[in-house]
C-alpha cells in the first residue's frame, strides 16, 4: 500500500544519506589527516593532467595562443633576453620542447605544469598562513579560478609569473622565519626569476620588500645574513641578462618604456580592476556558498600564524600597486598584466575572515571541483566543433597553422632544403616557427635587436628566407622588399576546413629570397 512505501522511502534516503556522509569523511580524511599534503597534492595534479585533455579538446578546432607560439621561438636558443622580454619562458619553453614536440597538446601539457606549480606553491603558503584544512580548502576552490582553467591554455610570460610568484612568496615566508644564508640563496633565486619573467615581476620582489620592512620583527630579519645574501644572489642571477641588455641597447626597457607612455583613463583602471575581481570572484563566491554555515572565530587564524600578516600585506602591494601607479601616471593598464597578481585574494579573505573551515566542507570543495572538472572533460570533446559551426569565420579560428605548412611547402618545391628562417610581424612568424614541419628561426618585426637570434644580416644572406604579410600591410611588405629586392614574389591564401565547414580565408604577400650559392 501507499502508506507502507513511505517509510521504505525514508529509510532507503537515511541510508544514502548515511553513505554519503561515509564518503565525505573518507574524502575529508585523505585530504586533511595525516596524508592530507599527499592527497592534496594529488588532487592538484589530477587536475592538472585532466586540463591537458579538456583544453586540447575544448581548443581543437583553434591554434596555440600567440604567446606560446612565440615562446617556442624564443627556446629554440638560449639568450639573455627576447627581443621585448626577459629571458626566462623562452629557457623554460626550450627546456620544455627538447623533450617534447611542437604540438598543441604539448604547449597544453606545459601550461598545466605551470598551473600545478602555481597551486602546490599557494597550498604551502596557505599551510603556514591558515593550517592544513584551510589550505587544501583554499587550493580545491582555487581549481574553478579561470585562469587555471578555461583560460589556463596560455603559455606566456603572464602565466609563468602566477608560477613563480607564489614560490617568491614562499621562499620569503621561510627565509623570513629561519633567517638563514640558504633560505636567503632560495629568496635570490626566486626573485630573480619574476624579474627575468617579465618586469611587472618586479612588483612581487616590491611586495615582499615591503612586507618585511613592515612587519615588527623587522630587525631580526635586517640583521641576519638572508635579505644581504638574497640581495647578492639575486644581483648575480640577473647578470647573464644585464650583459644582454648592454649589448643589445636595452630592447626590453624600450619596450616597458613605449608601454607607459599609452594614455589610460579611470574608467579603464577600474575596469581592469573590476574584471581581475570578478574572475578571482568565482572560488571566493563559491567558497563561501560551501561554508554557509561557517562559525566566525575572532583572533585565532592571525594570532595563530604570524605569517598571515605577511601575506597580508603582499596581496595588497600586488594587487593595488599597478592600479595606484596608473591612477598616478595616467597610464593605460592591459587587463593581462593582472593574472600573476591576484592568486593570493581568497587565501587573504580567509584570514582577514576567520571562518571554520570543518571537514565536510574541504570534503565538498572537493566534489565541487571534481564535478567542474568532469563538466570541462564532457564538453571538450563537443565545445569545439559547435562554437567553429557558429562561428567559422574570424577570432581564434583564423588559419595559422595552414599558413605554416603552405610557406614550407613552397620552400621546399623551390629548394628541396629545410627552411631555416621566416620573416615577418611576429603574429605570423611565430606561429610559421612553431607549425612548420621545419620549425625555423624568426626574424621578427624587421629589427635585429627584437631578433637577437639571428646573425643579421649574413645569416639572412647565407640560408635564405621566406617573409610573409598581410596584403594590406604595405609598410610590412616594403620592409620585405627591401631586404631582398630580388625575392620571387608570391600571393598566398589558405583557408580552416573542419567538418566541411569552410572558414576564415587568409591571403598573404609572401617573398622568398634563395639562400646563397
Amino acid at each position: 500500500m501507499p502508506g507502507r512505501d513511505v517509510p521504505r522511502v525514508l529509510v532507503v534516503m537515511i541510508a544514502l544519506k548515511r553513505r554519503w556522509r561515509r564518503f565525505e569523511a573518507r574524502l575529508a580524511a585523505h585530504l586533511t589527516g595525516r596524508a592530507g599534503t599527499r592527497g592534496t597534492m594529488m588532487a592538484v595534479a589530477l587536475f592538472g593532467l585532466a586540463g591537458i585533455a579538456f583544453l586540447t579538446g575544448l581548443k581543437a578546432a583553434q591554434d596555440i595562443f600567440i604567446d606560446a607560439a612565440e615562446a617556442y621561438a624564443w627556446g629554440q636558443q638560449f639568450l639573455g633576453g627576447y627581443g621585448r622580454h626577459p629571458p626566462l619562458t623562452g629557457w623554460i619553453a626550450g627546456i620544455w620542447y627538447s623533450m617534447f614536440p611542437a604540438a598543441d597538446w604539448a604547449s597544453y601539457a606545459l601550461s598545466r605544469v605551470m598551473t600545478f606549480v602555481t597551486l602546490t606553491a599557494v597550498y604551502f603558503i596557505a599551510c603556514r598562513v591558515a593550517g592544513p584544512r584551510r589550505a587544501a580548502f583554499a587550493v580545491l576552490v582555487m581549481m574553478l579560478y579561470p585562469l587555471f582553467a578555461t583560460k589556463g591554455e596560455r603559455f606566456n610570460n603572464y602565466q609563468v609569473l602566477l608560477a613563480m610568484l607564489p614560490l617568491l612568496v614562499l621562499a620569503f615566508l621561510n627565509a623570513y622565519e629561519k633567517r638563514t644564508a640558504l633560505w636567503g640563496v632560495a629568496l635570490g633565486i626566486a626573485a630573480a626569476a619574476c624579474t627575468m619573467t617579465i618586469y611587472s615581476g618586479l612588483i612581487g620582489v616590491a611586495a615582499v620588500g615591503v612586507a618585511a620592512l613592515i612587519h615588527p620583527d623587522r630587525w631580526r630579519f635586517l640583521r641576519s645574513p638572508a635579505p644581504w645574501v638574497a640581495a647578492a644572489v639575486y644581483a648575480l642571477t640577473l647578470t647573464p641578462h644585464v650583459l644582454w641588455l648592454v649589448k643589445w641597447n636595452f630592447p626590453t626597457l624600450q619596450w616597458a618604456s613605449s608601454l607607459t607612455e599609452q594614455p589610460g583613463s579611470p574608467s579603464h583602471t577600474l575596469g581592469y580592476l573590476g574584471h581581475h575581481f570578478a574572475l578571482i570572484a568565482i572560488p571566493v563566491v563559491v567558497g563561501a556558498a560551501l561554508l554557509l554555515r561557517w562559525a566566525m572565530r575572532p583572533r585565532e587564524a592571525v594570532a595563530r600564524q604570524p605569517d598571515a600578516f605577511l601575506v597580508l600585506v603582499i596581496s595588497i602591494v600586488l594587487v593595488f600597486t599597478p592600479v595606484v601607479v596608473a591612477f598616478a601616471l595616467g597610464s593605460y593598464l592591459r587587463l593581462d598584466w593582472g593574472n600573476p597578481l591576484f592568486f593570493l585574494v581568497p587565501l587573504t579573505l580567509l584570514v582577514i575572515v576567520p571562518l571554520r573551515v570543518t571537514r565536510r566542507a574541504v570534503a565538498r570543495a572537493a566534489i565541487v571541483a571534481t564535478a567542474f572538472t568532469v563538466l570541462l572533460l564532457a564538453a571538450s570533446p563537443v565545445y569545439p566543433w559547435v562554437n567553429y559551426r557558429l562561428r567559422p569565420v574570424g577570432g581564434s579560428h583564423a588559419p595559422y597553422h595552414e599558413i605554416g605548412t603552405a610557406l614550407t611547402s613552397l620552400w621546399h618545391q623551390r629548394f628541396a632544403t629545410p627552411l631555416q628562417i621566416v620573416v615577418g610581424g611576429y603574429e605570423v612568424a611565430a606561429y610559421v616557427v612553431f607549425y612548420s614541419p621545419d620549425h625555423p628561426k624568426m626574424y621578427a618585426d624587421f629589427d635585429p635587436a627584437l631578433s637577437s637570434w639571428i646573425d643579421y644580416p649574413g645569416e639572412l644572406k647565407r640560408k635564405g628566407w621566406i617573409g610573409a604579410c598581410g596584403p594590406g600591410d604595405a609598410d610590412c611588405i616594403a620592409k620585405l622588399d627591401a631586404l631582398d629586392p630580388a625575392a620571387e614574389k608570391v600571393v598566398v591564401s589558405v583557408t580552416r576546413l573542419i567538418g566541411g565547414v569552410q572558414g576564415e580565408t587568409m591571403t598573404y604577400a609572401v617573398r622568398i629570397a634563395a639562400p646563397a650559392k
